[in-house]
C-alpha cells in the first residue's frame, strides 16, 4: 500500500502541475486587478515615491509583507517585470511550502506524499500564481501549524509575519496560541496581541486608521447598496443566510478539499460520536440530497468516514487540529458571513487544515491514496476565473495618454491595472496620475463615499475625468458595484458625465450590463472637455500580439475591417462622439489590413505589416 500511496501522490502532483501551471500569467489569466495594487505600491516604494498607489496619499491597502518582498524584484528586474516575476516568485514559495511539509514529517514516506499532494493541489497552483500574497500566506499558515510547539519567541515571530502576510491569519494565530497556552489564558493573548499591535501600527503609519485601507470599502459598498435597495429592511435575513450558509461546510470547504475537510471534521467528531449512530450522518446527508440540498460534498465525506472508519484507539479530542480548523472557519465566516465579499484566494490557507488532518492519520496509507484520487477529481471544481475583460483595463492604462490631456488626474474605481500602466510604467509627459475611488488604496475617497459626497471631494481634488465601466456609475443599488448613489443626491451619470473616450476589445465584457468597455468621462461643467483626436491612426502591436488603433468616432458610425478575401467585418459601432482605442483581432505579422467606415468605399486607415 505504501507504493500505491506514493504513485497516487506522484500522479496527483504531475497532473496538477501540467494542468495548473501557467508559463506567462497576465491580466487575462491569473493576475487580478488587485495584484496590480501591490505591484504599484512596491514599484513606487522602490523608486522613492513612498508607499503609494493612489495619487496623493500613502496606503495600507496592500498586504504588507508580500509587497515588501516585491521591492527587491523591482530593483533587480524593473517594475515592468513584476507581472511575470511575481507569479513565479509565488510558485517558488509554493514549492518551499511543500518542502517544509516534507522536512517536518517524521514519517518520510508520509511527508513525501503530503509534499507532492500540496505541490499538485489545484487551488494552490492557481492562486500561487495570482501575483498576490496567497502563496506567502499559505507558507506562514503551514509554519504556524508545523512549528506550533516551538518556543514562544519563535512563535511570536511567526505570528507577526503571518499577520503581516495576510491580516485574516490573525484568526489562526489566536486559536493556535490559545491551544498553546490553554492553562494560562493570559499568555494566550501574547502572539495575537503582538501581531495585531504591529498590524495596527502599520495601518496608522501608512493609512491613518486602525483598519487596513482595503478591509472595509468593498464590504461596506455591498451592505450599503443592499440597505438602499431594501430601505424597509426586508430581505436582510435571506441575504445574510445566502452568504452564511456556505460557512456550514458548504462550497468554500469543498473548494479547499471536500475529502480533506471532511476527514478533519471526522477526526474531531469521531472521538465522542456514539458507535450506535455511525450511520445517522449518512442518512441525514442522503435525505438532504433527496430534498434538493446542494453543497453537500464535505458533509458527505464526513458521513462516509463516520460510517466506515472505526473509532480511533485514542479517544482524546485533537485540540490542536480543532484550533487550526476553527481558525480557518473564522476566516470563512469573516469573508462570507460578515463581509459578504467571498473570493477564492481567501480559502487557500484552508488547505493547511486538510493536510494537517491527513498528516495526523497518515500512517494509514489508504487515506493518502483516497486523498490523491479526490484531489485529481477536484481539478474540475477549481476552474479559471473569468478575467478576460481586464484586458480593457490594461488597454486604458497603456493608452490613457492618447486621449487625456497632460497634467490631468483621472479617478478610477477598478484602478489597479490602470494605475500600474498609466502612472507606474509610464514616465515623463505620457504619465497620467490615477486616483483610486473605491477606497481600497485611498482612505480619503472611501471617507467621501461613506458621506455620499464623492462629487464634492473630486472637485476639491481637482479631478475632472473619471474612468471605468459604465455600470460603475449607475444609481441602481441592486447592482452591488454601483456607486452612483454615493456621488451625491443629485448625481446622475446621464447628465453629469460626458464620454470622451472608450477602450474596447470587441467580444470581451465583465459579465455585467454596461461592462463591455472601459470609458473615460469628462465631468460636465468642470473646465472644458479635451479636443478629439484628428484622424484614425495606428497605435502599434501590444505585448499580447494584438493590433491597436485610435479611432475618432462620430455618432452612428460603424468601423469595419477588410479581410484578406476583400469582405468586410464590423468591429464596433458607437452611439456618441468619442475617441475609441480599439483592440483588433490577431493578424499575421506580415499582413496588411484596411479599416473602413460602413458604407464608405475609402479606407480610413491602412495598417502596414509590423
Amino acid at each position: 500500500m505504501a507504493c500505491v500511496a506514493l504513485v497516487a501522490a506522484l500522479a496527483a502532483a504531475a497532473y496538477g502541475l501540467t494542468q495548473g501551471l501557467c508559463l506567462a500569467p497576465d491580466e487575462s489569466n491569473r493576475l487580478r486587478d488587485d495584484a496590480f495594487y501591490e505591484f504599484a505600491w512596491a514599484a513606487n516604494l522602490a523608486h522613492g515615491h513612498g508607499p503609494t498607489v493612489s495619487d496623493g496619499t500613502t496606503t495600507s491597502g496592500v498586504q504588507l509583507l508580500w509587497s515588501l518582498f516585491l521591492v527587491p524584484c523591482v530593483w533587480l528586474f524593473g517594475a515592468a517585470a513584476l507581472p511575470l516575476v511575481a507569479p513565479w516568485l509565488g510558485f517558488a514559495v509554493h514549492v518551499a511550502t511543500a518542502a517544509l511539509w516534507w522536512g517536518r514529517s517524521r514519517d518520510r514516506l508520509r511527508g513525501l506524499c503530503l509534499a507532492l499532494l500540496w505541490l499538485g493541489h489545484p487551488l494552490l497552483l492557481r492562486e500561487c500564481q495570482n501575483g498576490q500574497e496567497t502563496a506567502l500566506a499559505c507558507l506562514l499558515a503551514s509554519a504556524l501549524w508545523l512549528f506550533r510547539r516551538t518556543s514562544e519567541r519563535r512563535f511570536l515571530g511567526l505570528s507577526v509575519l503571518a499577520v503581516l502576510a495576510r491580516s485574516d491569519l490573525l484568526a489562526m494565530v489566536a486559536l493556535l496560541s490559545l491551544w498553546r497556552h490553554r492553562r494560562r489564558l493570559l499568555a494566550a493573548f501574547g502572539a495575537p496581541g503582538l501581531g495585531l499591535l504591529v498590524h495596527v501600527a502599520a495601518n496608522l503609519l501608512l493609512g491613518g486608521g486602525l483598519w487596513q485601507d482595503s478591509a472595509l470599502p468593498m464590504a461596506w459598498l455591498w451592505h450599503a447598496n443592499f440597505a438602499l435597495a431594501h430601505p424597509d429592511g426586508s430581505g436582510f435575513w435571506s441575504q445574510a443566510w445566502w452568504f452564511l450558509r456556505p460557512v456550514l461546510l458548504g462550497g468554500p470547504f469543498a473548494m479547499v478539499s471536500a475529502m480533506g475537510i471532511g476527514f478533519c471534521v471526522f477526526a474531531l467528531v469521531r472521538p465522542w460520536w456514539p458507535q450506535a449512530l455511525r450511520a445517522l450522518p449518512a442518512l441525514v446527508v442522503g435525505c438532504a440530497a433527496a430534498l434538493g440540498a446542494r453543497d453537500l460534498a464535505t458533509p458527505a465525506w464526513t458521513a462516509l468516514f463516520l460510517a466506515l472508519l472505526p473509532a480511533p484507539r485514542r479517544r482524546a479530542l485533537p485540540k490542536a487540529l480543532l484550533a487550526l480548523g476553527l481558525g480557518f472557519a473564522a476566516i470563512v465566516l469573516l469573508h462570507w458571513g460578515l463581509r459578504w465579499y467571498p473570493r477564492d484566494y481567501y480559502l487557500a490557507p484552508g488547505v493547511v487544515v486538510a493536510v494537517a488532518a491527513l498528516a495526523r492519520y497518515g500512517r494509514c496509507r489508504l487515506l493518502l491514496v483516497v486523498f490523491a484520487v479526490a484531489q485529481l477529481c477536484d481539478h474540475d471544481r477549481v476552474r479559471p476565473e473569468p478575467l478576460a475583460a481586464q484586458v480593457e483595463m490594461a488597454m486604458a492604462g497603456r493608452h490613457l495618454a492618447e486621449v487625456l490631456p497632460a497634467g490631468e488626474r483621472v479617478g478610477c474605481f477598478n484602478s489597479g491595472l490602470v494605475t500600474f500602466h498609466a502612472a507606474v510604467l509610464t514616465e515623463g509627459a505620457s504619465r497620467r496620475a490615477v486616483v483610486n475611488l473605491d477606497g481600497v488604496v485611498d482612505a480619503r475617497s472611501f471617507a467621501a463615499l461613506r458621506r455620499g459626497a464623492l462629487d464634492a471631494w473630486l472637485d476639491a481634488e481637482g479631478v475632472r475625468f473619471l474612468l471605468d465601466n459604465p455600470v460603475q456609475f449607475a444609481r441602481d443599488p441592486r447592482l452591488p458595484h454601483a456607486v452612483g448613489p454615493w456621488f451625491g443626491e443629485t448625481f446622475a451619470a446621464a447628465k453629469d458625465l460626458v464620454e470622451v473616450a472608450r477602450f474596447d476589445a470587441p467580444g470581451l465584457d465583465n459579465g455585467r450590463p454596461g461592462g463591455d468597455s472601459m470609458r473615460l468621462y469628462w465631468r460636465r461643467g468642470r473646465g472644458v472637455p479635451p479636443p478629439p483626436p484628428g484622424a484614425c491612426r495606428d497605435l502599434g502591436r501590444g505585448a499580447d500580439g494584438a493590433r491597436y488603433v485610435l479611432w475618432p468616432a462620430r455618432p452612428g458610425e460603424v468601423l469595419e475591417c477588410e479581410s484578406a478575401d476583400g469582405t468586410r467585418r464590423a468591429l464596433l459601432g458607437v452611439e456618441v462622439a468619442t475617441a475609441v482605442v480599439l483592440r483588433l483581432p490577431l493578424l499575421p505579422a506580415a499582413a496588411t489590413a484596411r479599416l473602413f467606415l460602413a458604407g464608405n468605399p475609402t479606407p480610413v486607415l491602412l495598417l502596414p505589416p509590423l
